[in-house]
């Protein structure tokens, strides 16, 4: 593919930075157990939308200014773990039940909005793709936004095809835990206090 180099190895790689464990794996999860297969689906979309995203931030530059300028990337890295510790304690505080799997219009689309913002505020991604995406590109190329669009598009269904899978076996577990309250309590529970952990985390990790 003109322009592109290493496609191959590029596929390679970026399965195992969309497989490695992160803030997506687990909000994937949570959303898989805690609502049914459909809204683990969802989220990968989401999920998935958000890494379009950080491919457009890359391909017309926006991560290098991002990167460049330290107000805007603590701007971004607080925001991702501020968005990161709600959706824990709004876990928690709704732990009283778990959801069915059939949810309406407005759940399905916060369930699919809230993967693309995990995913959109995570400057790890951020740095990654800014890294990660120009190995691949001909320096020659004076305009390399087709090539990031495509790299991106790969590293994309990549993302579909791990987090659906996820979100949808997921969804199976979380059909059986659904019959003992106890085990939705203690996976609520889980979920909500690990994805507290990730935000403070990122927040008081020092870059």
């Amino acid at each position: 593919m003109e322009g592109i180099i290493n496609l191959p190895l590029f596929i390679i790689s970026s399965a195992i930075l969309v497989i490695a464990p992160g803030p997506d794996f687990i909000y994937v999860t949570s959303r898989g157990i805690s609502e049914g297969h459909k809204a683990g689906v969802l989220s990968a979309l989401g999920i998935s939308v958000g890494l379009l995203i950080h491919t457009l931030f890359a391909a017309f530059g926006l991560s290098a200014l991002i990167q460049a300028s330290s107000a805007a990337y603590l701007l971004i890295k607080f925001a991702g773990a501020g968005y990161l510790i709600y959706l824990g304690f709004k876990a928690l505080i709704t732990k009283s039940k778990l959801n069915s799997e059939t949810e309406n219009s407005n759940k399905k689309g916060s369930v699919f909005n809230q993967g693309v913002l995990t995913n959109v505020f995570n400057p790890k991604a951020i740095v990654t793709f800014m890294a990660f995406l120009p190995q691949f590109v001909d320096i020659k190329i004076s305009n390399p936004v087709m090539q990031f669009s495509i790299l991106g598009a790969i590293i994309a269904v990549i993302a579909v095809i791990w987090f659906g899978i996820v979100g949808y076996f997921s969804g199976v577990v979380g059909s059986v835990i659904k019959k003992s309250r106890r085990f939705q309590t203690v996976v609520t529970y889980l979920s909500g206090t690990v994805m507290i952990a990730l935000g403070l985390r990122l927040a008081l990790k020092k870059d």
